[in-house]
């Protein structure tokens, strides 16, 4: 990454979404460009070597924020799995929510769209910290709520997400 030409744009938005991941604070992560077709990004689930992956050309907040919650989860600070992730990521800020999640179903006009609109994100957020809030209370089926939740605001079907 140190050659490429989109270092810098590449460190200014992972700079931009790590503020809002505090408990890494005192973690160097490092940061390599994911080269691979179709893979938008990579997060290291070895908690003795953190590090993401990006790629460099399309590179949105949330899939960083994506990649940062891996990091938490190879902590045992989030439940593991790609749904949760997405959740997790969701639930951090609205400001994040620059992108689609890829793993979670949600609206097929949401998914169908390259950005999500502010008021979207805000949505997103508030419903997904309203179901890390349900999990905690003991709803072990928080996922499939947020889903059919998030459906029913936006009025329309699901559809598999995929990143």
């Amino acid at each position: 990454m140190l050659s490429s030409p989109h270092r810098a744009r590449i460190c200014e938005r992972v700079e931009f979404v790590r503020r809002f991941y505090p408990e890494l604070d005192r973690t160097t992560v490092r940061v390599g460009m994911a080269l691979k077709r179709g893979v938008l990004g990579w997060g290291s689930l070895d908690p003795e070597r953190p590090g993401i992956w990006v790629r460099p050309r399309r590179l949105d907040y949330f899939t960083i924020a994506h990649e940062f919650t891996h990091l938490l989860q190879a902590r045992g600070e989030v439940p593991r799995g790609e749904r949760a992730c997405d959740l997790w990521a969701l639930a951090r800020s609205p400001l994040l929510v620059d992108s689609p999640p890829g793993y979670l179903k949600l609206p097929r006009a949401l998914l169908r769209r390259r950005q999500v609109s502010p008021r979207d994100a805000k949505l997103l957020s508030e419903r997904a910290r309203a179901a890390i809030a349900a999990r905690e209370a003991g709803d072990r089926r928080y996922l499939a709520h947020f889903e059919r939740e998030v459906a029913r605001m936006f009025g329309a079907g699901t559809a598999e997400g995929r990143r």
